[in-house]
């Protein structure tokens, strides 16, 4: 360690708790226009963490200094405006955001009157000439608007929500407040990704940083939709070692275990039937949770699985008609008497973060008989995937009984595979 403090680069101390920082004093020509003598900046908790972190946090530093000695005379005529119409129209002037509706640019005009004999030329041009500009498109509205996009129907998404709020506070400690909510989205570059990804890799698997960059990926990619936009995605195509399938990942639950298991769901009615149907269907916990008492059809045998006031769907191919054994069908017929069309057959789980509850409940009979890790209640769909593939269930079919994009286009045309097709499929699983 005390080899490593000795080749510090510069502007890289190391604090009384281990930490390290970038310290940089601020340039005397700016501390008019900057209020402080010094600026810091975390770097990390570990020498190597500092170090990775150090390139983006002196280029967001450089870029700030470089940025205050182009635009000096910008900074005072905000602190003009702020002082003389107030802090509205110092945010309006500073940012050159305001709704098309809302005339303020005679108010500037007005006031570069005023200063004519008292302020820099520069300072008055730069307040007579204000204009209205549209907001800023940076990676922190790229987030909002993806979320406002994603919730058009006026449904509030929490789980989406929250992730895309710890996506953005993550964005601003890997990257910087600057970068996230100030920069130009056209600014962003490959570098700000990388360093994104490695700030995630610290605490998440690489799977799970996959996913969380698939989101800002989705957002990026919506956004330069929409906007017509004429520049790259730097979010895509990210490397990131270790990440992809598995054997190993989740284990798929075998002929045994199942005999093992069923006997500890027998003393919980609602407990047997969600195991029983997400052993013999292979849906997700949050379809079969989120399913109404319309979407269960006994006359025909089979469970609809369709988008509902209870829960969204995973992707578009995830709505689906799947045939039902005999014995689910029997365990959720009893859930389902009396109940009106749209009621949920599983009324204690239709709620926000019910199928975690589901999960968490099922789970802890699981471990009462099984105590692997690898094997889970969302081992049941591995164990559907297996079976299908084991009995020769064509690729295709066993894409439709689960729900899975086939990534084709002419997957969506039509109306699926016949209910008999799939089911004659089944039978060889529920055997």
């Amino acid at each position: 360690m005390d080899a490593e403090i000795s080749k510090l680069p510069k502007y890289v101390f190391r604090r009384a708790n281990g930490s390290y920082r970038y310290k940089r004093n601020v340039p005397a020509a700016l501390r008019e226009v900057i209020p402080k003598a010094t600026v810091y900046r975390q770097l990390g908790t570990t020498y190597d963490e500092a170090i990775r972190r150090l390139p983006v946090v002196h280029a967001e530093i450089e870029a700030l200094f470089d940025l205050e000695r182009k635009t000096p005379n910008s900074r005072r005529a905000v602190n003009i405006v702020r002082e003389r119409l107030g802090e509205w129209h110092a945010g309006v002037f500073a940012e050159g955001v305001v709704e098309p509706e809302w005339d303020v640019t005679d108010d500037f005009r007005e006031l570069a009157v005023d200063l004519r004999n008292t302020a820099p030329k520069e300072v008055v041009r730069q307040i007579g000439s204000a204009r209205v500009t549209p907001e800023a498109m940076t990676l922190h509205k790229v987030l909002s608007d993806y979320y406002t996009y994603k919730c058009e129907d006026g449904a509030d998404d929490r789980p989406l929500k929250t992730r895309i709020e710890r996506i953005k506070k993550d964005l601003v400690i890997a990257l910087g407040k600057n970068r996230v909510e100030w920069t130009p989205l056209a600014d962003i570059n490959r570098a700000d990704a990388n360093a994104y990804r490695d700030y995630l890799l610290h605490r998440l698997a690489p799977n799970s940083v996959l996913r969380t960059i698939g989101v800002v990926k989705a957002a990026v990619n919506h956004v330069i939709i929409e906007n017509d936009l004429d520049q790259r995605n730097v979010f895509q195509g990210i490397k990131i070692k270790g990440t992809g399938a598995s054997k190993d990942d989740r284990m798929t639950m075998s002929d045994s275990q199942m005999a093992m298991l069923l006997p500890a769901y027998e003393s919980n009615p609602l407990a047997q039937a969600l195991f029983v149907t997400l052993a013999d269907t292979g849906a997700r916990l949050a379809e079969i949770v989120g399913l109404e008492a319309r979407d269960l059809d006994l006359g025909g045998c089979c469970l609809h699985i369709r988008q509902n006031g209870i829960r969204r769907l995973k992707t578009k191919s995830s709505d689906r008609s799947i045939p039902l054994s005999s014995r689910a069908a029997e365990y959720l017929k009893v859930h389902q008497a009396g109940l009106s069309d749209t009621t949920p057959i599983f009324a204690k789980y239709a709620r926000p973060r019910g199928s975690d509850a589901a999960s968490a409940m099922l789970m802890k009979r699981l471990r009462t008989q099984i105590t692997d890790p690898k094997v889970t209640i969302h081992s049941l769909r591995h164990r559907m995937k297996d079976k299908l593939r084991n009995t020769g269930c064509p690729e295709a079919i066993s894409l439709a009984i689960l729900g899975h994009s086939s990534n084709s286009v002419a997957a969506n045309y039509g109306s699926g595979y016949a209910m008999n097709v799939m089911r004659e499929h089944l039978d060889k699983v529920w055997e």
